[in-house]
């Protein structure tokens, strides 16, 4: 049994922490209007608006205003109103100068938000775009606002006024990225920040976070993220276990910006295989860390490992939300990563130090033939999991949690295969 809290719940506990955390300030990008201009609407991850008109106490008295089907385009649909058939969506829109974006099943569209009528569609050939969303580059008077999204190994560019293809990005439009990106490009000021969903098969793909000109198109920079032997934690690698290893991709859906410092946060999955480790000793740098780099080079400033070579796949499931801590009559700049293991890891964000300390402590050998768990991993000193961690036989459901039926399913599950969990990363 492995306990583990799931990639969402830690996603969505990972703002709820930050609003609750006493002594935080936290950084966002100023507001003055009703604007939703980013996945998690600003570089900081905060998923925070000022808007007061809704409340907790009219919320119960919303009504629907209008609808607009997220379908494929194919059959055609009614005038302005989507379509039928096609993938299912899971965009969060972005609303930017009064127009509302989003993926579609095979279209991006532009919508009025008070309406839902249709601006533009723009059909993306070949594939769906990315069911997570789309985003919005406002132009350097030069060249006009875009709407930037990946369609499998594509980025794709397109005009944030009429939806037509910016030409004058990539080869008519496109940039082939190599690898599949199926979230949401991440822009800052000229560049364009994506990741990478390698599938979950052997050895062989490529996860490195990759950086292209908003503009051009033009690869600006690579940050790869298994440790090379020019790299700082190479040595975390025992022998050529390095070589052509899969995971350590920023799957993740967005990604996080200390703009006033340049810094960007990576969060890396683990190593493939993700249960076994036998023909990958050592810590495996730079799995299930945050990673920060300067955002116009790439250039690694610091990273923190939240587990050591991994056997769970207990990669963190989202960036960093970022925030200031007032203490001592001192601010500092902090940033707080949630895992699926259900620890918080609060740390400095220019220097990737903890704030409220973390410990290495001793855990359980593994008893996997061939397997050599790692003897430490790091525990958050402060605050305390967001999940439960540690399970035992005796913590079973009984009659009286729910059923007579169900309580007996479970004790026969645990007395024919048994209960292994002795703490934490066990």
């Amino acid at each position: 049994m492995r306990p583990r809290i799931t990639a969402l719940a830690a996603a969505l506990l990972a703002p709820v922490f930050l609003a609750s955390a006493r002594g935080v300030v936290q950084t966002r990008a100023p507001r003055g209007d009703a604007d939703w201009p980013m996945f998690r609407h600003d570089a900081a991850g905060t998923g925070h608006s000022a808007l007061a008109q809704i409340t907790a106490g009219n919320v119960a008295k919303l009504s629907r205003a209008w609808t607009y089907s997220l379908q494929s385009a194919t059959p055609a649909p009614a005038t302005g109103r989507g379509g039928a058939g096609g993938p299912n969506s899971e965009a969060t829109p972005i609303v930017v100068n009064g127009v509302m974006y989003l993926a579609a099943a095979n279209r991006v569209v532009a919508l009025e938000p008070e309406t839902g009528k249709e601006v533009w569609q723009h059909d993306v050939s070949g594939g769906a775009p990315s069911r997570r969303g789309v985003a919005y580059w406002p132009g350097d008077g030069e060249h006009a606002p875009r709407i930037v999204f990946t369609a499998g190994r594509r980025l794709i560019a397109l005009d944030a006024k009429t939806g037509a293809l910016e030409r004058s990005f990539g080869r008519d439009g496109e940039v082939d990225m190599t690898v599949p990106y199926n979230s949401v490009p991440f822009i800052h000021d000229r560049v364009i920040v994506v990741g990478a969903n390698t599938p979950p098969g052997a050895i062989g793909g490529v996860g490195n976070p990759r950086a292209f000109d908003v503009r051009t198109g033009a690869k600006v920079w690579e940050f790869t993220s298994v440790a090379q032997p020019n790299q700082p934690g190479h040595d975390t690698w025992k022998g050529d276990s390095w070589k052509d290893r899969l995971g350590v991709n920023a799957w993740p859906f967005y990604f996080t910006v200390d703009a006033a410092r340049g810094l960007l946060y990576v969060p890396l999955a683990s190593p493939i295989p993700g249960a076994y480790g036998g023909d990958r000793e050592g810590a495996n740098l730079f799995g299930n860390s945050v990673v920060a780099l300067d955002i116009a080079t790439g250039r690694y400033r610091w990273h923190f490992q939240t587990i050591h070579h991994d056997l769970w796949d207990a990669d963190p499931p989202a960036p960093p939300g970022l925030f200031d801590i007032a203490r001592g009559g001192r601010t500092i700049p902090a940033l707080a990563l949630t895992t699926k293991s259900g620890y918080v890891y609060v740390l400095n964000r220019e220097t990737g130090q903890p704030i409220f300390g973390v410990e290495e402590r001793a855990v359980a050998k593994s008893d996997v033939p061939g397997e050599h768990a790692f003897p430490t991993q790091p525990f958050p000193v402060k605050p305390a999991p967001i999940a439960r961690n540690d399970y035992k036989a005796a913590d079973l459901v009984t009659e009286s949690d729910t059923t007579a039926e169900h309580a007996a399913a479970c004790r026969e599950i645990v007395e024919k295969d048994g209960v292994y969990n002795a703490g934490p990363f066990t």
